[in-house]
Formats: C-alpha cells, sequence, structure tokens
C-alpha cells in the first residue's frame, strides 16, 4: 500500500470546457482617479496641552534646571576645597625654615627643617598646639621629585593614644633598620610608618609610597637632628 494517498483518478473523456470564465475584477474602487474611498474616519489628531498643563510642565522644568545649578554651585567649592591626595595637586613650596622659627619659640625642642636634595620640596609646615591629650607637635609634608609623598611629625611627648591618632590607626610591624639604626615599623594598607627617638623629639614618618621615601627622609633625620 502505498503511503501516500493518490488524487482521484480523472476520466480520460472529460470534456474540455468550451467557455473560459470571466476574469475577476480585482481593482479597488475608487470615487476619484487616483484616490483611496473615503473611509467615513477622520486623521488622528495630536493631543493638545491645556494651559494649566503647559504651564505646569514649563514650571517642572524650571525646577529641575534651578536644582541641577544649585547642585553644581554646591559641589564645585567642595571639590575645589579638597581636592584628590595627589602629589601633583599639592600646595607650592613653602619656606619650612621659616616657618619652623616662627613655632620655635613654643616647643620643647628644635622644629627640624631638612635640607632635601633638589628636586624634593615642602609643600606644607605648621605648629600644632589643640590635638590628642593636648600634646603640641610640629608637622610637614615632603613632596619627592617623582611625585612621592612623606609626612612628618615630630614631637618632645608623645603618649600610645597620639601615635594612634596621627598613623591613623597603624599597628607595630616589627621594625626597619636604616643604616644600622633600628626604626620601629608600623602598617595600615597601604601606609607604612617609621618612628624613632632623635634627641629630645620623637620622628613619625608616614607614607603610602612605600619605604624608598622613608628611608630618605629617616637618613636625614639621622644625619640633621643629634641623638643625643
Amino acid at each position: 500500500m502505498s503511503e501516500h494517498p493518490e488524487s482521484p483518478a480523472v476520466p480520460a473523456n472529460t470534456p474540455e470546457p468550451t467557455q473560459t470564465p470571466a476574469a475577476v475584477d480585482t481593482a479597488v474602487p475608487s470615487n476619484t482617479a487616483g484616490q483611496l474611498p473615503d473611509s467615513g474616519q477622520e486623521p488622528a489628531q495630536k493631543p493638545l496641552l491645556t494651559p494649566s498643563q503647559a504651564k505646569r510642565a514649563n514650571q517642572t522644568l524650571k525646577g529641575m534646571i534651578i536644582s541641577v545649578l544649585l547642585t553644581v554651585a554646591v559641589a564645585v567649592p567642595v571639590i575645589l576645597i579638597n581636592p584628590p591626595n595627589k602629589a601633583d595637586t599639592y600646595r607650592a613650596p613653602v619656606d619650612i625654615a621659616a616657618v619652623a622659627s616662627q613655632a620655635a619659640p613654643d616647643a620643647d625642642f628644635t622644629p627640624w627643617a631638612p635640607q632635601l636634595p633638589e628636586g624634593d620640596y615642602v609643600n606644607f609646615a605648621r605648629w600644632i598646639t589643640k590635638n590628642v591629650d593636648g600634646i603640641k607637635y610640629w608637622e610637614f609634608g615632603v613632596v619627592t621629585k617623582d611625585d612621592k609623598f612623606v609626612w612628618v611629625r615630630q614631637t618632645a611627648k608623645t603618649n600610645p593614644s597620639w601615635l594612634a591618632a596621627v598613623t591613623q590607626g597603624a599597628t607595630p610591624a616589627g621594625t626597619h633598620a636604616v643604616d644600622g639604626i633600628q626604626w620601629e615599623l608600623r602598617k595600615r594598607d597601604k601606609t607604612q610608618v617609621l618612628i624613632a627617638t632623635r634627641g629630645q623629639s620623637t620622628i613619625v614618618l608616614s607614607s603610602d609610597s612605600g619605604t624608598e621615601p622613608l628611608e630618605k627622609l629617616a637618613r636625614l633625620a639621622q644625619r640633621e637632628i643629634p641623638a643625643n
């Protein structure tokens, strides 16, 4: 049996049709030449806002513009006052020797004003009188010629709470030798801190640029600040 049913057989003597049916006209009737018939529907019109709606929309747009302008007016001064903490945004060099001489009368030690190598400079220097436990201290920042930064603090009096504050909670991590002299090493994330007592004061060096700039400042401190 065949898988596909066969179509009914056509008798061999079926007479041919003598007339051809008339062609069916499929043309679309029109009432005028070249135009489609009128469907009776008018074209859709765009909705229009009433005067009150237009006024509210305009007020909303004005409010958004004013809000954006106010936000920018507030944000720009904040950004300018607090620039990113990068070496290329640090302030211009300062005369550290002059600032140190102004701080000296109130200090129980000689504020350190290092003789930096060419290309390095101090970008700020100040005498701090109000801090943890009332400890007064001298601080300044050193920017190296390769854009690394070291924060220096110096004080005649120190205690654990003050050290924790100025090192932002850096924890002890052993010692670090600089030309045979041992410095206490502390670490916090990327920040490394070297601490040592030189003469009448304690020196705290902090940097997140590795140990190289710390060692350079430590060598200067060992050379320029008497040990006794």
